[in-house]
């Protein structure tokens, strides 16, 4: 892995930590434009970024409507790389707001709209 995808992989993390909306997007466009693997880029961006904001939860510095938000941020970079990782992975299937793919190693499942099934009073 070279220093540039790095880069984004941290640019993308700290993007779902900050909470950042407008971040998320603009970061996931710069990875596929980067030839980035978009699969790469949720898991070693966003998931790393979701699993350091859960253990500042655990330690009870952060609400867990930020933890939703999150989720929310995560969700928006996603949108942007599903036509991709669908176009792209001939053993991708979407199954309604589930979206599997493998790169021939590891499959990935990507849930999306999961924060639309809770009660408003749960979320941000």
């Amino acid at each position: 892995m070279n220093s540039a995808t790095k880069e984004i992989f941290d640019y993308a993390r700290h993007a779902v930590i900050d909470l950042d909306e407008q971040a998320v997007g603009k970061i996931a466009r710069e990875a596929l434009d980067a030839g980035i693997n978009p699969l790469d880029l949720v898991e070693h961006g966003f998931i790393e970024g979701m699993k350091e904001l859960s253990s500042t939860f655990e330690a009870g510095e952060v609400q867990l409507s930020q933890i939703f938000k999150a989720y929310q941020v995560v969700e928006l970079g996603i949108n942007v790389l599903r036509p991709t990782i669908t176009g792209s992975h001939k053993s991708a299937l979407s199954y309604g707001n589930l979206i599997v793919a493998s790169d021939g190693t590891s499959t990935y499942p990507l849930i999306s709209h999961m924060i639309d099934a809770l009660p408003s009073s749960y979320c941000c």
